[in-house]
């Protein structure tokens, strides 16, 4: 759902010739993505982006972020969409652009979904349905039930999914939108597929094929290749439920080539995973298979839920074999990155924003009328309200004075309190080097000493024990002072922190991390690494979640990192919570920086930190 700067937006914007080109750059930006030329529209969308900031105009400046998220949702960079996305929203929330609220969460919506986060997704359409709604936005209204369709079907409610589906098509179908009906009898083919396979019912079944190769007309008389391949893969997998299985292969074989000929890796996924699944039924086990290994060369890095399931196919065909082995590898690989995109908790989180969704349309009449009786409450008080106004305005005055000079004093303790919080840091810092320092070069070359004598002598229980306390200080010394930092760099060491709690831990990590090295001194480098250990620290500790996700990313003059897991999440505006030593740290190593920091977290629904570094132009 992209599109170009409404003109009651434009208005908004100062009205001057650069305010006009920063727009002229975004609409061919908008008109290039939907060319799909992405790389070329996100040049235009960033070379106004940067006037924009250089023009201090808010409302084209949210407008560039809203512009550049679209282009990391399609790109399959989602957590860089939510970053965006974030700001973007946060500014037309300040401006009360509602038009605009509602497209950055209906993008949003598509970020989270790609992202596995089914509850944020949920919460992001339903916002942005609710407003469709008010305005009676027919286009608007299909689109977000669409997408509200997608994530039930997602999270196997077929029958909310389908609900969904059937009301945006009528929709659509009044609009006479061709593209739309046929983007919507794929979802709706999906759902009597998948239902029609969870309950053995095959009249589904074939409902789903007749709906599928409906669809497969559309597609070929709108000359939509993509769409093409997917109904061809959806009536391929249809007919191997039914047993068809020469048919099966067939359809799947003609959608196979066109999705890797568009370079969308994870519908070729999708296709092996069906072509493999087949193969098992035919019990060619050896093609089964070379299309499950293709599965996982597809989806690796581009889609966990296709890649998980080919592990699982792989399971399912070594235990065939007898390779009892190399099953249960399979198997582990599989649970874990089971476990790592869904739990039930947020199931119960998406019924929960279902309902009172619901039940915040009910109220909207109500509270319509509750606003007009306030309204003309309000114009009978104002008159009283001046001669009220004009009587405290002198001791306002004096209030005021005294509460300034009371302030300009807190304020002054405020900062000297930080400065002792940010040396205390910094002395900490110095001490952990030394004592690290001292560890290993006398404690550390001592204990070698006695090792050697000890195997001189034979004393193999005397060499055991002094190996392992051996150990012991180098661990503690690594703790005290991160040396890789000064053998590998910061980043290839941030990188390796992860991979440490990932193999520490039960958690799940993904990262996604640029070259960071160069923008950071020594000292800025080891307070860096330090936030990134000390967040993760919080989450392995405190979270109880299955998975964590890391980014780094250089944008424009400042290094912005998104840490985010699925765990128990907490009430930051909690006091206790908010002064508990973890965060203080967190917060006085983000203002030695000159960073920003916000915490993003709700109970049950897990916690994002996103922080900016600013860095100086290269």
């Amino acid at each position: 759902m992209i599109e170009v700067m409404p003109a009651q937006d434009k208005a908004q914007s100062q009205n001057n010739d650069q305010a006009t080109q920063i727009e002229a750059l975004y609409i061919d930006g908008q008109k290039l993505y939907a060319e799909n030329d992405y790389e070329q529209g996100f040049d235009l969308i960033n070379k106004g982006f940067k006037k924009a900031q250089e023009l201090k105009d808010e409302s084209l400046i949210a407008y560039g972020y809203l512009y550049k998220g679209a282009y990391y949702q399609k790109k399959s960079e989602p957590s860089l969409g939510v970053i965006v996305l974030q700001k973007a929203l946060s500014i037309f929330t300040s401006l009360n652009n509602q038009k605009a609220i509602t497209q950055s969460y209906f993008n949003l919506g598509d970020c989270y979904a790609s992202l596995s986060q089914f509850d944020k997704a949920f919460e992001s359409f339903f916002k942005a349905l609710a407003f469709e709604e008010s305005i009676q936005n027919a286009k608007g209204i299909g689109d977000n039930l669409s997408r509200i369709g997608e994530l039930y079907l997602l999270t196997a409610d077929y029958k909310k999914a389908r609900a969904n589906f059937n009301q945006a098509m009528e929709i659509y179908i009044d609009l006479k939108s061709e593209r739309d009906i046929m983007f919507t009898l794929t979802n709706l083919g999906a759902c009597y597929q998948k239902e029609g396979s969870s309950s053995d019912d095959n009249t589904l079944i074939l409902k789903a094929i007749e709906t599928f190769k409906i669809g497969l007309e559309k597609a070929r008389n709108l000359g939509i290749r993509r769409s093409e391949s997917v109904f061809l893969g959806n009536i391929g997998s249809s007919y191997r439920r039914l047993g068809n299985y020469q048919e099966s292969l067939e359809y799947l074989f003609m959608a196979l080539p066109i999705k890797i000929e568009q370079n969308r890796y994870t519908s070729a996924a999708h296709t092996c995973n069906d072509i493999s699944e087949t193969y098992i039924s035919m019990n060619k086990l050896a093609k089964a298979k070379e299309y499950a290994l293709k599965a996982i060369s597809f989806a690796n890095g581009y889609s966990i839920h296709q890649e998980r399931y080919a592990y699982y196919i792989l399971s399912d065909i070594e235990s065939k074999l007898g390779n009892y082995k190399s099953a249960m590898v399979s198997l582990k690989k599989y649970q874990k990155l089971e476990d790592s995109i869904f739990s039930i908790e947020k199931i119960k989180s998406i019924n929960e924003l279902a309902i009172a969704y619901e039940t915040e349309k009910k109220n909207l009449t109500i509270q319509a009328q509750e606003s007009d009786i306030a309204l003309l409450d309000s114009k009978n008080k104002l008159k009283s309200q001046w001669m009220i106004f004009g009587g405290l305005g002198l001791l306002s005055f004096f209030s005021i004075f005294v509460l300034y000079r009371s302030k300009k004093t807190t304020q002054k303790e405020k900062l000297l309190q930080e400065q002792f919080s940010q040396n205390l840091l910094v002395s900490q810092e110095d001490e952990r080097v030394r004592i690290a320092r001292e560890l290993h070069d006398s404690v550390g070359q001592q204990l070698t000493l006695i090792k050697k004598k000890s195997q001189n002598l034979n004393q193999d229980e005397i060499t055991k024990l002094t190996n392992a306390t051996l150990e012991e200080v180098r661990s503690i010394s690594r703790g005290l002072y991160p040396a890789l930092l000064n053998q590998l760099g910061l980043t290839e060491s941030i990188e390796q922190l992860i991979n440490d709690y990932d193999e520490e831990s039960e958690l799940f990590f993904s990262m996604d991390i640029d070259n960071i090295d160069a923008y950071f001194t020594d000292n800025t480098s080891l307070n860096y690494y330090r936030l990134i250990q000390e967040c993760l620290t919080n989450i392995v500790k405190h979270a109880k979640a299955k998975s964590v996700t890391v980014n780094i990313k250089k944008e424009g003059t400042q290094i912005v990192s998104l840490i985010s897991d699925n765990g128990k999440g907490f009430d930051v505006n909690d006091s206790k919570k908010k002064n508990s030593l973890g965060l203080k740290t967190i917060f006085e190593r983000i203002k030695i920086m000159n960073g920003n920091l916000s915490i993003d977290s709700r109970l049950n629904n897990g916690t994002s930190f996103l922080f900016s570094i600013p860095i100086k132009n290269e």
